[in-house]
């Protein structure tokens, strides 16, 4: 199971739905995880790339 590197929330459990695209690949959603961390993921593919969750935000020690 893929988890944030930032805060250990499962990749699995979306936290909030930002946006929803479809593109020629299927479909680009942006979500931001419980910590904050804004993430793209393609349908099919998970998680492709994610940021870094704001100064002081659920950090993991």
């Amino acid at each position: 199971m893929s988890i944030c590197p930032f805060c250990g929330w499962p990749d699995t459990d979306v936290y909030e739905v930002v946006s929803r695209h479809r593109t020629p690949e299927g479909e680009t959603v942006w979500t931001r995880c419980a910590c904050g961390s804004l993430q793209v993921r393609v349908t099919g593919a998970g998680v492709v790339t994610r940021g870094r969750p704001g100064v002081g935000v659920c950090q993991r020690s």
